[in-house]
């Protein structure tokens, strides 16, 4: 394996663990908008020490469910990933309700290495499967890297 991508793999591992320890933390009375906020909060040593910036552009009124455990974990991973393989970063995270669909976008603005980010965002899939979700990713081989993950609605509240 190439030493950079094991170290990425290593650290990214890493922090997952950190996070994992966190889950509990989530309050699933709050709103994505706080999910989202207290997801970057636990995320910015990583981002600082990759000069990576981490803004939340999610918008006040999706609430959260009370089967929001499984949600909360994927989207963890989504950004501790994105960060992990950022350098220099600009990540913008974004997110939207359709009819039965809640999309989060996590939008990498100066891509450094897509094909790793692609790799390790594979790990992912399956988690966001098991909860009827969906993960793609977009310009892994530009500079701007759109991640998308998709959830039914109904792990919401209306």
């Amino acid at each position: 394996m190439n030493p950079i991508l094991l170290k990425t793999t290593l650290l990214i591992n890493l922090m997952r663990q950190q996070l994992h320890i966190t889950a509990g933390a989530f309050n699933s009375s709050s709103s994505l908008q706080q999910l989202v906020n207290n997801l970057v909060i636990s995320s910015l040593p990583a981002a600082r020490n990759h000069n990576t910036n981490i803004v939340n552009e999610v918008t006040e009124g999706i609430a959260l469910g009370g089967s929001m455990h499984e949600v909360v974990i994927v989207m963890k991973d989504i950004l501790t990933t994105v960060v992990a393989n950022s350098r220099n970063g600009n990540i913008h995270i974004t997110a939207a309700r359709y009819k039965d669909v809640v999309i989060v976008e996590i939008q990498e603005r100066n891509n450094y290495n897509g094909y790793a980010l692609s790799f390790s965002l594979g790990s992912i899939e399956p988690e966001a499967a098991l909860i009827g979700g969906h993960l793609s990713i977009r310009g892994q081989q530009q500079k701007v890297t759109t991640i998308s993950f998709s959830f039914p609605d109904n792990l919401l509240a209306a």
